[in-house]
């Protein structure tokens, strides 16, 4: 992949026509726009499609009528969120070259448009709009991580990875386990959220029960609790590894089997003993002092994360900070250091999607996958078609010189 630097974008496009580099697979701006609605309908209602289905298997619960038709009100919304997203990258661009800029400079083609079109996150349900600004926000720390990488400035290593994910994961537990009964539950961009603190001793029915378990946060004992985490987080982390490489493949089911290897289990492994550690560790804590502490999740997430060197990932690194900053954030608004009417999140989203939506078309080989398959499937293809135009006018423009 190319990387675009100021330089090559004005050389390459920035005296292009509209219909030369934003919609060429038509010439007029009306109609480029037209299609691009239908492109980014298509698109955005598969892809979310995809991700409410994988969040209602997750979930796992028993769902009624009610919950189900909350849920695809929910995605209605974020459907038309992605559309509009989406649509407005053509009409955007062909209104400011015409009547703003009169070409196209290389931080208001894709970075300033995709900025303002931020303002569609109010279209997302507010239960989703923070998790979705924190996803972003991830998102765009691991594209700042990858461009320093890519200078020299910074080598990531696993190793260094699983320390940094380590220390953040016992910071992140112990804030989460600080929350008080009266904060409502934050959807945080993390794997599962630990119970809250056992003032008081669970009472058990049982005359077997072992007596110094009832001062840990579940009730039963230890072992099954420990054991019953481990499960269902290894499964979970086999069973997302199988959709998204395994499945794919069942039109021939003997290759598809063949192709299982040992690297299809590490993120159920990782996952399964990130659960399995973190929940041992705060057992033993509280049958050894006689009483549950939030600081007991500071060593409990520290030893946790060791888990995570069995697969190793940036994305997944970096999410205990955004998850970390998103709980000192919502802080600040309870205690009214930052006025409620202040939309930080809404501004910081805006401005994540302009960056990352810059990163796809001008650093795509650090640019966050996620982000490539995101663009190309709510777009249905059409960012990439842009981006292949621009190499093509690149390649021109270096010949030409």
């Amino acid at each position: 992949m190319v990387q675009a630097s100021k330089m090559m974008w004005d050389r390459a496009v920035g005296d292009a026509d509209c219909c030369d580099l934003i919609h060429p697979w038509t010439p007029g701006c009306v109609s480029g726009a037209t299609t691009m609605f239908w492109s980014s309908f298509k698109g955005s209602c598969k892809f979310y499609a995809v991700l409410y289905v994988i969040q209602l298997l997750i979930r796992g619960k028993k769902m009624n009528k009610k919950f189900l038709l909350q849920q695809f009100d929910s995605y209605l919304k974020s459907a038309a969120f992605g559309c509009l997203v989406g649509t407005s990258f053509v009409p955007f661009n062909c209104f400011f070259k015409r009547f703003l800029f009169q070409r196209f400079y290389y931080h208001t083609t894709v970075l300033f448009p995709m900025t303002l079109s931020g303002v569609g996150i109010y279209f997302e349900p507010p239960h989703r709009r923070y998790l979705v600004v924190s996803t972003f926000f991830n998102l765009v720390l691991e594209y700042w991580v990858r461009m320093l990488e890519h200078q020299g400035i910074v080598k990531r290593t696993p190793l260094r990875e699983t320390i940094i994910f380590m220390f953040g994961s016992a910071y992140l537990f112990y804030l989460m386990r600080q929350q008080k009964d009266k904060n409502k539950k934050m959807s945080l961009l993390w794997f599962f959220t630990p119970p809250k603190v056992n003032r008081q001793p669970i009472e058990s029915t049982s005359d077997k029960c072992d007596k110094s378990s009832l001062y840990c946060p579940h009730t039963g004992s230890c072992s099954d609790y420990i054991i019953k985490g481990y499960i269902q987080m290894f499964g979970l982390g086999c069973a997302m590894t199988m959709l998204r490489t395994v499945v794919p493949k069942l039109g021939t089911p003997v290759k598809a089997i063949k192709s299982i290897t040992a690297k299809h289990f590490t993120l159920g492994l990782f996952l399964g003993g990130y659960m399995g550690i973190y929940r041992l560790v705060v057992c033993i804590l509280c049958r050894q002092f006689k009483r549950d502490s939030a600081r007991h999740a500071i060593p409990a997430g520290f030893l946790a994360g060791t888990a995570f060197w069995f697969n190793p990932n940036l994305s997944v690194s970096l999410a205990s900070i955004t998850s970390i900053l998103h709980i000192l954030c919502s802080r600040l608004y309870e205690h009214k250091i930052l006025p409620e009417n202040l939309p930080l999140p809404e501004l910081l989203y805006a401005l994540c999607q302009g960056l990352l939506f810059h990163a796809r078309v001008m650093h795509p080989e650090q640019c966050p996958r996620y982000i490539l398959n995101l663009v190309h499937t709510v777009t249905s293809g059409k960012v990439t078609l842009v981006y292949e135009t621009f190499l093509k006018m690149l390649a021109i423009a270096d010949f030409n010189k």
